[in-house]
């Protein structure tokens, strides 16, 4: 977990999903909405500001050659909104969405601290450019 409020939650993928990188969010709902069109203006602002706060921390703890967004996939029927690193170093053979298996590796500790790292962009008061 890395923020929460009344509408939306951020989130660092399961390093039991895919290859254990750093740098994959999700950005979700709290109520359940299907899709990006079933959400309320409120949520659709929500989900707006903690995209760029997650892009723009992601940029900034971990320097990656790019940050993506993307609402992708048809698995879970809940609103959900990837936002990841593609890091620097990355081989142009490997696709904007893939992990690149060579990538920087973390377990469970570090990925706890970088999260506290994370959490830090997402303060009402902390002001980002």
């Amino acid at each position: 977990m890395i923020y929460a409020d009344d509408l939306v939650v951020v989130t660092h993928r399961p390093l039991s999903e895919g290859v254990p990188m750093p740098g994959y969010l999700f950005v979700e709902t709290i109520r359940h909405a299907a899709t990006l069109a079933d959400l309320s203006d409120a949520e659709g602002a929500a989900i707006g500001w903690a995209v760029r706060r997650a892009a723009y921390a992601l940029r900034t703890e971990l320097s990656p050659e790019y940050v993506f967004s993307a609402i992708t996939g048809r698995s879970v029927a809940h609103f959900h909104q990837h936002v990841f690193v593609r890091p620097a170093g990355t081989p142009e053979t490997v696709d904007w969405f893939a992990s690149w298996s060579n990538g920087q590796h973390i377990d469970e500790s570090v990925l706890a601290v970088m999260c506290e790292r994370l959490a830090t962009h997402f303060t009402q008061n902390h002001v980002t450019p």
